[in-house]
């Protein structure tokens, strides 16, 4: 009787920590599409700002240092 418990623990322990294991692999996949999505952001946003460069007159960003009038 005593091993029939047991063995009966052991697939409801393993039953959850597989559901455990699939929240936390869901967990992960979505983290890692919201990081890809803000390094993209991120990628673009310097990209716009390192390709324009300071412009002399009629800028839209006047935190250059180098910015000459």
């Amino acid at each position: 009787m005593l091993h029939k418990n047991s063995g009966q623990a052991l697939i409801e322990y393993l039953i959850l920590f597989s559901f455990m294991a699939l929240i936390a692999i869901n967990m992960v996949k979505g983290m890692g599409g919201m990081m890809t999505t803000s390094i993209r952001t991120i990628g673009y946003q310097l990209t716009q700002q390192l390709t324009i460069g300071v412009c002399e007159r009629e800028c839209w960003y006047s935190a250059y240092e180098n910015r000459t009038y």
